[in-house]
């Protein structure tokens, strides 16, 4: 009779109601924990997938970015002694105007500053009641170009800009006047050593895609020499302008496809939306 006694009386403790009570608890506890181990989980993948969503780009991505090649051609216009029609564009253009070559490579620091080295290959002509010059002209300046549209609207999505530039440089000359009595000899100048020059000027641009730019640019050259022309007045140093349109050509500016972020460990397709 105690066999059966026992086992009703285990039966009995583990059906009795405190126990009933203690399992309820545990089963409680249990799905707590549980839970808390299935939020964490999910906030960890969330914010593993937002760092891949909003992965930071490198140094070197950063560096290759915003970059330019660009290429223009254009007149030039000499001011100076030997010209007449300072003070008259369409006539120096049409009379007194030469023509001149140039490439540049450009970096975009931000939306509204950049930088830019130029070459400058061509040619100066010029003539006054006495005498002509021609000149063969090389310059190598670095600009700074202030974009005004991005200045004062800083959200815009425009596709033309106005700018700004300012910059500095050397270049370097060969001139020869030709003077209108014949038994005067031609002068030739060429410098031995290059000549410093500063410009001021400006421009517009208009985006076509993001690739390519057309640009419409207009500087004056000022040089620390006054026998550009082969003749020295002691006042004035000379100076020419050159006016040009150009085509910008945006290296490492075209939109990326899921392929690419892919590759930098970066899941979701909808990063793609983002400008880059």
């Amino acid at each position: 009779m105690l066999i059966p006694n026992l086992n009703f009386g285990i039966i009995y403790e583990l059906n009795s109601p405190e126990m009933k009570r203690k399992d309820k608890r545990y089963n409680i506890i249990f799905l707590i924990v549980w839970n808390l181990v299935l939020i964490g989980l999910i906030f960890l993948i969330q914010s593993k997938s937002f760092g891949q969503y909003h992965k930071p780009p490198s140094f070197w991505s950063k560096l290759a970015k915003d970059w330019s090649l660009g290429v223009n051609a254009g007149q030039t216009a000499f001011f100076g002694d030997v010209s007449l029609y300072d003070d008259e564009l369409s006539e120096k253009l049409s009379k007194e105007g030469a023509w001149a070559y140039g490439v540049s490579l450009n970096r975009q620091i931000t939306p509204v500053i950049g930088l830019s080295g130029q070459l400058l290959v061509g040619k100066l002509e010029g003539s006054n009641s006495r005498s002509k010059f021609v000149a063969d002209i090389m310059d190598y300046s670095v600009n700074l170009t202030l974009n005004f549209v991005n200045l004062l609207l800083p959200d815009n999505d425009a596709h033309f800009f106005l700018y700004g530039k300012l910059g500095m440089g050397q270049f370097q000359f060969e001139s020869r006047l030709m003077y209108d009595d014949p038994d005067k000899q031609d002068l030739l100048v060429q410098p031995e050593s290059p000549e410093f020059l500063y410009l001021i000027g400006g421009g517009a641009s208009y985006i076509i895609n993001h690739a390519f730019d057309v640009n419409f640019d207009g500087t004056a050259r000022m040089v620390n020499n006054d026998r550009l022309d082969g003749t020295s007045n002691k006042k004035d140093k000379d100076y020419y302008s050159y006016i040009s349109l150009g085509f910008t050509y945006k290296i490492n500016n075209r939109p990326r496809d899921t392929r690419y972020y892919k590759k930098l460990g970066m899941k979701s397709p909808l990063i793609r939306r983002y400008k880059n």
